[in-house]
């Protein structure tokens, strides 16, 4: 249905249209509709399989309990060697301690409840990237452990030889200390593959049974993350000596992030049929998650008219649940156009979306967290997209009115250049917008009385 306003007015208030961006126009009889959106929920977890590079920050963590989307785990896999082969220690030596360090930098969710995390020796290489599709369990042996509370990550930490901060430091057991120090260049420090036979890498994961409900964020290649390892040597002078050698994750590592999200039992899970006339709520989880599609099919039936503006937004729905203050709104949320000539894929809102300053034109095309007020004066967040030129090509020139897609994924993606239908070049890009699993929303979908999602459009009649 399209609802009408303004009929007589000549200009628009842009206050909640573009910062002043519509243009007022003396002389010209200027309107504005709004119209209805139909929008649905839809579970890609299982398909979502994000890839994090070595220099990515890296997810450790466990969500117990995030009433929208459930349990988040995730688990990192990461190789620490010596910083050349073939390498030695000194000759008379003996472990005194060995640490697995990782330098942190930020958390999500509520950071004030305590994490236990494991270490495990992981069984096989395995290639840097990371995948939500599988989930890794582990039966091998215990390396060690220790229970941190994520908002004292970033505490100072006095150590032998070092005073730092915003480090995880997990203890690990001797034993495998003083096998690794056994080790010498004709040996597991000979080379690299004799480095990887030796001893292929750690699981680092969180203890579930324990508890937590944040996932924390960390840098492998930061020069705070290592594996130090502290022991005591006979110098040539006979002289007993305390000294640590770190290991770091090279150009020869492998580093993964393993990321699970189970979703049984949270509110998502009850949104899913896809009714026709759309979902009222909808939710977007930052990759790996969810996503929405979004018709409008109104725009079809509207009459030739010159399109001054069309935006289409979405507001949060509130919740007074104290856990929307830990787990925050997605910083920019995505939206792009489901190209059923092209057996379904996706890709960028033609027109509106390009790059033709070298990167996509996200700042003119919308997508970006905004506060405002709700209806009942709560703090919520909102999000818009400038849709102008694809909406007027639909009226004018009658181009197929495509299905939408809604998501908070990490990077946005485009393999390959292309012209659009304006005319436009869209280069090949991979523009990071999100940090992995920071960010989850509940969105108003096209039928909810407080917080509809809607298509305005200013326009004039031809």
């Amino acid at each position: 249905m399209v609802t009408l306003f303004n009929w007589s007015c000549t200009k628009i208030d842009s206050t909640e249209l573009g910062g002043g961006l519509i243009p007022v126009v003396d002389n010209v009889h200027t309107f504005d509709t709004v119209l209805s959106v139909i929008a649905n929920n839809f579970d890609s977890v299982s398909k979502d399989c994000i890839k994090i590079l070595p220099s990515d920050y890296h997810t450790l963590g466990y969500i117990s309990n995030d009433p929208y989307f459930g349990i988040s785990r995730a688990t990192i896999f990461a190789q620490f060697k010596p910083p050349f082969f073939p390498y030695s220690f000194p000759v008379s030596r003996s472990i005194d301690s060995i640490v697995l360090v990782l330098s942190y930098k930020s958390s999500f969710g509520d950071t004030t409840i305590a994490q236990k995390v494991d270490v495990f020796p992981i069984q096989g290489i395995y290639k840097s990237d990371s995948s939500s599709c599988t989930f890794f369990d582990f039966d091998f042996p215990f390396l060690g452990s220790t229970i941190y509370t994520p908002s004292k990550l970033n505490d100072s930490v006095i150590s032998f030889d070092e005073r730092a901060s915003h480090q995880l430091r997990i203890k690990l057991d001797n034993a495998f200390g003083a096998a690794l120090l056994a080790q010498d260049s004709t040996t597991g420090l000979k080379s690299d593959s004799a480095f990887n036979a030796f001893f292929k890498g750690f699981a680092i994961s969180p203890d579930a049974n324990f508890g937590g409900n944040a996932l924390s964020y960390f840098d492998l290649l930061d020069s705070n993350s290592k594996l130090a390892i502290y022991f005591k040597f006979t110098s040539a002078a006979n002289v007993t000596d305390t000294t640590v050698y770190n290991f770091r994750v090279t150009n020869l590592s492998s580093v993964s992030n393993n990321i699970q999200r189970i979703h049984a039992g949270s509110e998502i899970t009850s949104h899913l049929s896809h009714p026709p006339e759309g979902d009222d709520v909808i939710y977007i989880q930052t990759s790996p998650g969810t996503y929405a599609e979004i018709k409008i099919p109104d725009i079809s039936g509207l009459s030739n008219r010159i399109v001054h503006r069309a935006e289409l937004t979405m507001d949060q729905v509130y919740s007074p649940n104290t856990l929307d203050n830990y787990f925050a709104t997605p910083s920019l949320l995505y939206l792009d156009l489901k190209d059923t000539a092209g057996g379904g894929s996706y890709r960028p809102i033609p027109c509106d979306f390009n790059t033709l300053s070298g990167t996509p034109n996200i700042s003119t095309f919308g997508g970006f967290r905004t506060i405002v007020k709700d209806p009942f004066g709560n703090d919520i967040s909102r999000y818009t997209f400038n849709i102008s030129r694809y909406v007027q090509k639909i009226i004018t020139n009658g181009r197929a009115n495509a299905t939408l897609r809604l998501r908070a994924p990490a990077d946005i993606i485009n393999p390959a250049g292309y012209i659009d239908e304006c005319n436009q070049g869209v280069q090949p890009f991979n523009y990071p917008v999100n940090i992995p699993t920071v960010g989850r929303v509940k969105l108003g979908g096209g039928n909810n009385s407080n917080y509809r999602m809607k298509l305005r459009i200013i326009y004039s009649d031809l």
